[in-house]
């Protein structure tokens, strides 16, 4: 048997790289398979001296010159296309087995440039069966293995490397790579072992510093599917929605080509790799499906999801529990989805009370996507509207804005409302927040659809003229419609007067305001101490106006 330093020598022309590339393989542009020119005749060889053991190591041999050309002008799907036919031209059992042997190696090289580790840590593994003490492919076995993310197998590949009875045989440069690549293992592997921690207990102030730590390792491990789903739940859980449907959607591809199936029943090695996408699928959908419901975009989620659910699943553990997982998620949407419409009906045919206990129970039945919440109070806010009950669609609309502080439809909702009990000052404010979100979403969305646009720009007009108008009649000072804030009627006695103020002031106490919004244990501290902040500064408010109003109605001197 050849040694590893004679094996390293005869085995192929490597292509430069610089120390950054040791562990960044290149993205090379794939291309259809190109036939080399003498492939006629090399296979008319073949089948000429098929019985001759002797001619089909040449044939190998040959496919290896060739392959090597090949990779060695980057011509990387020719060259694997070469190896491959030195592989299938010879048989283990025929001859010298060297050349098979560097055949696998070489493939197993030109894989890891095209990005397919999981194929060419196979191939590694082939040629070492032939020779245990190849280091070259013992190298790059270890160095797929960290690509992949496996970093506890990485590390005894390195390590194993470096005890090698061969290990003289490692010239400066290589010694330098397994050196470099053990740490990085032991580095990958601190780095999991505390994002990890971080995520499951939902340390919220430190998941930017855990989302740090998975992005490091995943410029190293670069092909770690564990690693892609800790950084998206990363972002999940930091309200970065957008990013996560991005990172889910743009990583796809590069995850099913490396995936494999981590069920305990199935055989990894011997699937056929196409078979083990199940888990990388579905994870994704879920948090992109999830990004939408999170964003309020329902319709999104259900569409998305109703997309993918004739998608087959292989029968393992992993694909039926994620499957159970999204459909339950999924009649969760569903189910939401039409507690809203059934609202949105009962208003528009005038049953206010109805669309009230539909958008109540919605609400009561959801804590994950606050947008959705505010979607639902703003709504509930003019149910109450119609019905006369003012205080309680100022309350709701204050919810909606204090879940998403970028409502437009809240902002302008409520301004409406101050106004119509007389509350200039505060109308005008809500105005003014209002023109400053949709100057917001005219900056930051410049390639938006003209229509759109166009949309955005007449609610601006029409928010800057009534802005004018607020004005006018704050400086007119105008009294507040004290009646209308109790929800009673200019005839109303004092004992109506009263009654109507406990009513009032024990519905809009501000140790009541919100209480019966349910934390998602998604969402931090600091976002919803936010939020408690901007409901109780609103509920004070409303509760002063209630306050003024008894005061007034209850003066006889008024």
């Amino acid at each position: 048997m050849n040694s590893g330093r004679k094996h390293g020598k005869e085995e192929e022309p490597e292509i430069p790289r610089t120390p950054q590339q040791q562990y960044q393989i290149p993205k090379v542009e794939e291309k259809q398979p190109r036939q080399p020119a003498d492939q006629t005749e090399l296979t008319s060889k073949q089948n000429s001296t098929s019985g001759n053991g002797s001619s089909k190591m040449d044939n190998c041999e040959t496919w290896r010159s060739r392959g090597n050309e090949a990779y060695g002008k980057g011509r990387l799907t020719e060259a694997e296309e070469c190896y491959t036919h030195g592989i299938d031209s010879f048989s283990s059992n025929e001859g010298s087995r060297k050349a098979l042997m560097l055949c696998y190696s070489n493939r197993a090289a030109t894989r890891m440039s095209q990005g397919k580790m999981r194929e060419a840590l196979f191939d590694c593994r082939k040629a070492t069966d032939f020779d245990s003490s190849f280091l070259k492919a013992q190298v790059r076995t270890a160095k797929c293995l960290l690509a992949l993310g496996d970093v506890e197998e990485a590390q005894k590949a390195f390590e194993m490397c470096l005890k090698s009875n061969h290990h003289s045989s490692l010239d400066l440069k290589t010694l330098k790579e397994v050196s470099d690549g053990l740490q990085k293992a032991k580095k990958i592997s601190d780095f999991i072992l505390q994002s990890k921690e971080y995520l499951l207990k939902k340390a919220f102030d430190k998941i930017p510093s855990a989302l740090q730590m998975i992005s490091d390792a995943l410029s190293i491990s670069k092909y770690s599917d564990k690693l892609m789903a800790m950084k998206a739940e990363a972002l999940l859980l930091l309200q970065r929605y957008e990013e996560v449907i991005r990172f889910c959607e743009e990583t796809l591809y590069l995850a099913e080509r490396n995936s494999v199936c981590l069920c305990p029943d199935k055989n990894s090695e011997g699937d056929n790799l196409d078979n083990n996408t199940c888990s990388v699928k579905l994870w994704r959908h879920h948090l992109i499906a999830k990004s939408y419901f999170c964003l309020g975009k329902l319709e999104e989620a259900h569409q998305f999801l109703k997309k993918y659910e004739q998608m087959k699943v292989m029968e393992c553990r992993c694909g039926k529990q994620s499957q159970e997982s999204i459909s339950s998620f999924s009649m969760t949407i569903s189910e939401l989805m039409r507690l809203k419409a059934a609202g949105n009906e009962a208003f528009q045919s005038g049953k206010y009370l109805e669309a009230v206990e539909y958008y109540t129970t919605a609400l009561l039945s959801n804590s994950e996507s606050l947008r959705f919440l505010a979607v639902c109070f703003c709504n509930r806010a003019a149910a109450y509207q119609a019905m006369g009950q003012i205080l309680d669609a100022i309350a709701d609309c204050s919810l909606a804005i204090a879940l998403d502080a970028d409502y437009s439809k809240a902002f302008s909702r409520r301004s409406s409302l101050y106004e119509l009990i007389g509350d200039h000052d505060q109308a005008a404010n809500d105005v003014r927040r209002l023109i400053a979100l949709l100057e917001k979403q005219l900056q930051e969305n410049m390639s938006m659809p003209l229509e759109k646009t166009e949309s955005i720009r007449g609610n601006l007009n029409q928010a800057n003229l009534r802005l004018s108008f607020l004005k006018l009649d704050a400086r007119k000072e105008v009294s507040s419609n004290m009646y209308l804030i109790l929800g009673i009627e200019p005839s109303s006695s004092a004992v109506d007067i009263k009654k109507a103020y406990h009513k009032a002031a024990l519905r809009h106490h501000p140790d009541k305001a919100g209480k019966f919004l349910v934390r998602s244990e998604n969402i931090s501290d600091a976002v919803w101490r936010e939020i408690t902040n901007e409901i109780r500064k609103d509920a004070d408010y409303l509760f002063k106006i209630i306050g003024k109003a008894y005061s007034m109605l209850s003066d006889p001197t008024i």
